[in-house]
């Protein structure tokens, strides 16, 4: 897995465009570059209520979200330093997570998108 150094300029959860609830950290990164990390839907369409519901998943992502950034409202990562890890080179780069600095912490604690999906995602 790839890591790029990335100072965050905003974080926000969503729910009004599409009415899908995502979350997205825009982040700036050493190398001039700006990236949205998220877009994920923390939802499902639910066809016998016909609307849109929650799920574990969703809940979970916020939850690591908020612990990860040490923040009680996600906007208030702004400005922090992070490693977005993901894979691919380039303008193909595509996040998969995020990586504290080692001068915050020396555990490195990392937040990895899809293994939080593998463990509370759909199992259908």
């Amino acid at each position: 897995m790839e890591k790029k150094l990335a100072k965050i300029g905003s974080a926000t959860l969503n729910i009004k465009d599409r009415g899908i609830l995502t979350f997205w950290v825009h982040v700036d990164y050493e190398d001039g570059c700006s990236q949205g990390v998220g877009g994920l839907a923390l939802d499902n369409w639910d066809e016998d209520k016909q609307s849109r519901v929650g799920t574990a998943y969703g809940c979970e992502i916020i939850r690591q979200l908020l612990l990860f950034f040490n923040v009680d409202n996600l906007q208030d990562c702004k400005g922090q330093y992070v490693y977005v890890l993901g894979e691919g080179k380039g303008l193909a780069f595509t996040p998969k997570g995020f990586e504290k600095l080692y001068v915050d912490d020396f555990n490195r604690k990392q937040i990895l998108f899809p293994n939080i999906f593998e463990e509370f995602g759909d199992k259908e």
